[in-house]
């Protein structure tokens, strides 16, 4: 008799609170699936590449649809047919790239268990995924998510996936014993999120530090020490 585990395929019972959670940011439903069934994806593929070139030359304020139909290579009345605003596409190419980041750190965790090793790992993954897609970097980092209307937009459900990645491994972390359970773990998610991005951001603007995979790695562990740290002593 032929199972799932035996398939190496875990069902939503046999998963563990932590394969849960990679998995659902990594099948999280796009709403490039609930488009008819006709429609080319190999078009959609030009349009958000197009798009992504576009914004991050011009920026999403000054960037016209026209332009962004013209690097895709495709019709304005074509590119409409898939999106009906320059900001509703802004918003769907930073998703589909986390979507690819997600898949890739779930991959290469695997082997890592303890909340220090997988949040080592992410961490220093984020930035590096940053600066191998640059262009994506810029949009998503300098001007999707300091939007004020980022909330409102589909993209809002990709960013509370990054940091509920972290938020767990904090408190995993917490429960047992890497750090402090007392700490508040919102703040300390947000600290570990925070330095990472700043650290991100200012590479993009400054190309500094001049290696970024080195300089995340470090900050990641500087971080992280500096949390065991505040255990008291003897523990």
């Amino acid at each position: 008799m032929i199972n799932s585990e035996s398939c190496g395929v875990a069902t939503d019972a046999a998963r563990s609170p932590w394969q849960q959670l990679l998995h659902d940011i990594t099948h999280r439903p796009k709403r490039a699936t609930q488009r008819k069934q006709d429609r080319s994806r190999r078009t959609e593929s030009q349009i958000l590449n197009g798009a992504l070139r576009v914004f991050a030359r011009d920026g999403i304020s000054r960037s016209r649809i026209a332009d962004i139909a013209a690097e895709a290579g495709i019709s304005t009345s074509n590119l409409y047919e898939y999106y009906k605003s320059k900001e509703d596409l802004a918003y769907d190419v930073p998703s589909s790239h986390l979507a690819s980041f997600f898949e890739e750190y779930r991959l290469a965790v695997t082997d890592k268990e303890s909340a220090r090793d997988r949040l080592l790992l992410y961490l220093s993954m984020s930035a590096d995924y940053a600066r191998e897609h640059a262009e994506w970097a810029r949009l998503l980092y300098l001007e999707i998510w300091p939007s004020v209307d980022v909330g409102e937009s589909e993209v809002r459900h990709s960013l509370n996936d990054f940091s509920r990645v972290v938020l767990f491994l904090v408190r995993q972390g917490m429960a047992e014993g890497e750090w402090p359970a007392d700490r508040d773990e919102y703040e300390t998610a947000a600290l570990l999120t925070g330095a990472i991005n700043q650290l991100i951001i200012t590479w993009l603007l400054y190309r500094r530090p001049r290696n970024l995979t080195k300089a995340s790695s470090e900050m990641a562990e500087r971080l992280l020490s500096m949390l065991e740290s505040e255990k008291p002593h003897g523990t």
